[in-house]
């Protein structure tokens, strides 16, 4: 468990910073500037999202993700949105790379809060990946217990989702995500069966928040898998990113990101190649991807010396936090 448990936090971090160079470029722009990344790389200098980070420097992503695992520890693993908020108002505050890297839905959010808004009402015009991209230590507890079910999940999901990300589409997509996590880390091997637990998540999901009109994330989820399944690996990733989509909103990223974690059969480094060079947000892509990669694979996936840059980059280590994590398995 605890190896599992590792292994999605490295993933990611590890999607996150493979991803991290091609943020927003399209398929043509990677191609023509950097050529295909197949490993860690440092931030483009003709891109002003990640121009001044370092090789194997994470964004907010992995941040968001350590805070929620910061919040779960201290509550006993269990949700609490106010405390999450709390964690990263203080680090907008202190971090130089927040303003780059902080997503639109959130900013928005916390500028809300900060007037006084109240919680309930600053989340219902969240629709962006970022109440999924922060979501998998959510999925990760619930997988270390004995007996975990959907419903109990995505009750913990929307409560997460409620100050920022409060609406279907956002709810479905971070629940699929964190469905994902919650059954690699539990031990299941299947991998078509864990797709299909996120896509019921991801239905589940969508009757939460305020209603908000958008594709269904669980459908575009089958029709990546349709691209996986009857085109080449090139003709895929192609079709996903025109197709599925690979943008900000959830119901592009998350289903991509789901259908890459399927497409490497829970190969994280395969998975992170296929993020960092389909285009889009590719940083979220891979986070949430990887970590999923990373829950099914294990620890030992990972090669050692890229898990050693990105322990010393960011200040990190993935054994402590897994380490964390386990001690909530007290609680149950």
């Amino acid at each position: 468990m605890k190896n599992r448990i590792q292994g999605a936090l490295t993933g990611i971090a590890y999607g996150d910073a493979f991803g991290m160079p091609t943020e927003m470029w399209t398929p043509e722009m990677i191609r023509e500037k950097t050529g295909k990344i197949d490993q860690l790389r440092c931030g483009h200098p003709d891109n002003p999202i990640s121009a001044k980070l370092v090789r194997g420097e994470v964004t907010d992503d992995t941040i968001n993700s350590l805070l929620v695992l910061d919040m779960l520890c201290e509550n006993g693993g269990k949700v609490d949105a106010g405390l999450f908020i709390d964690r990263l108002t203080e680090w907008i505050a202190t971090a130089d790379k927040s303003s780059t890297v902080v997503g639109p839905s959130t900013a928005k959010a916390i500028e809300l809060i900060r007037s006084g808004v109240p919680m309930e009402q600053t989340g219902k015009g969240g629709t962006t990946n970022g109440g999924a991209m922060k979501i998998l230590p959510v999925g990760l507890v619930a997988g270390m217990q004995e007996k975990w079910d959907l419903q109990t999940l995505v009750e913990q999901v929307v409560e997460l989702c409620r100050p920022t990300h409060y609406t279907t589409l956002a709810i479905s997509a971070a629940s699929a995500i964190a469905a994902g996590g919650a059954a690699a880390v539990h031990g299941e091997r299947d991998i078509r069966r864990i797709f299909e637990i996120m896509q019921e998540a991801a239905d589940l999901g969508s009757r939460y928040g305020h209603v908000w009109g958008g594709p269904s994330v669980a459908k575009r989820m089958e029709m990546g898998k349709y691209f996986a399944d009857h085109d080449s690996e090139e003709e895929a990733l192609q079709n996903i990113y025109d197709y599925v989509g690979t943008g900000l909103t959830s119901t592009e990223s998350i289903p991509a990101a789901a259908v890459l974690f399927y497409m490497a059969k829970g190969d994280p480094l395969l998975c992170a190649q296929y993020a960092a060079n389909i285009g889009g947000d590719t940083d979220t892509v891979g986070a949430m991807g990887c970590g999923i990669c990373g829950a099914y694979s294990g620890a030992g996936a990972f090669p050692a010396e890229d898990v050693a840059l990105l322990e010393k980059v960011n200040e990190i280590s993935f054994s402590e936090l897994a380490k964390r994590m386990m001690k909530l398995s007290e609680n149950f």
